[in-house]
């Protein structure tokens, strides 16, 4: 896929690079040569090829010898990422030990006063269980748009906005794929043994004339972030930026974003049709992009599995689910707080 991508920006880049140039110096420059342009974006683009390339080349490279030190044989390895069978993403979103759902009642519980109505929701929780159905996904889906239904018609207040709730279950009931991550054995390299020469003159000062012993730990998830961050090299732990990198885009996030605690001051929790505008933008046009951190959204600092609508549109080449984003987009607000805007 990375060569296809690489060819691909190969043939489309010299005509961005000319564009882009030639409407930079009609800022500063009365003439310009199209001709001298055109040669200049070739230059260019060929260079970006290259060097995607030889990045390509180098994540390989250091995927293989991770690979190696953890299996023996690189070819033995498992995929970093497993995709989930749908029993599996029941137990995940609906039953399992820390599922969405458990979360969501043990978020609600502190904010609602009438134990009968906790009561209710739990067994109808119960009672709308998708396991044993012949179309699982189907079934489970099912049973996440009318949790979201419910959820939406509980009361909100500035610490527990069910509303905002509602919107991220109808996000997992519309995400097909969901993708654990294999994490791989951590392991240390061999130490290197580095003299203040191979450091140079200016640093031997300071390191002193002894030679100094290197190792470099790769993280569990080292394989992964190295993959998905093949194209930069400047990263020494790609796996500590996966989190960052993926809020959102590829995975979502987490449920007790909008509840606070009961007993304790906290930040007001801004959801109104601003941030959902945002969402949807990022969503729509940007979903490339990790969410920010100032918004009312928070996420796991190490995400065990992966899967966003965004995420099933690049798997199925196709825009956005329809249905998905029409109910966000036409669905009436429930609550406005004073400072939602």
């Amino acid at each position: 896929m990375q060569v296809r991508f690489i060819n691909f920006e190969r043939t489309k880049l010299p005509e961005e690079i000319l564009k882009h140039n030639v409407e930079e110096k009609k800022k500063y420059f009365a003439d310009v040569c199209l001709e001298v342009e055109k040669c200049d974006a070739e230059v260019q683009a060929e260079g970006v090829y290259n060097q995607r390339l030889q990045n390509l080349a180098i994540t390989l490279d250091k995927v293989r010898y991770v690979m190696k030190c953890v299996f023996g044989d690189p070819k033995k390895a498992p995929p970093p990422l497993e995709r989930l069978r749908p029993e599996a993403v029941i137990s995940l979103l609906w039953k399992g030990d820390g599922s969405l759902v458990e979360e969501l009642i043990q978020c609600i519980t502190p904010h609602v006063m009438d134990e009968s109505l906790m009561h209710d929701l739990k067994t109808s929780i119960q009672a709308h269980d998708p396991s044993g159905f012949e179309d699982t996904r189907g079934a489970l889906q099912r049973s996440l748009i009318w949790l979201r239904d419910e959820v939406r018609n509980l009361p909100c207040t500035y610490k527990c906005r069910n509303d905002a709730a509602a919107d991220l279950i109808h996000l997992f009931a519309h995400t097909k794929c969901f993708f654990r991550i294999r994490g791989y054995k951590s392991v240390t390299s061999p130490p290197l043994y580095i003299s203040p020469l191979d450091l140079g003159p200016k640093y031997a000062d300071k390191v002193g004339s002894r030679s100094h012993e290197y190792s470099k730990t790769y993280g569990e998830n080292y394989c992964l972030g190295q993959l998905i961050f093949w194209h930069i090299q400047t990263y020494a732990d790609p796996d500590s930026s996966l989190a960052r990198a993926g809020r959102g885009c590829l995975s979502l996030p987490d449920i007790g974003s909008f509840y606070a605690k009961v007993q304790k001051p906290s930040r007001q929790r801004v959801y109104g049709p601003r941030t959902l505008k945002f969402m949807l933008s990022r969503m729509e046009k940007q979903p490339q992009r990790p969410w920010p951190k100032d918004r009312i959204w928070t996420f796991t600092s190490s995400p065990k599995v992966l899967g966003t609508p965004m995420v099933d549109a690049v798997l199925n080449k196709a825009p956005l689910d329809k249905e998905m984003v029409h109910w966000l987009k036409n669905r009436p607000p429930i609550f406005q707080a004073m400072w939602d805007r």
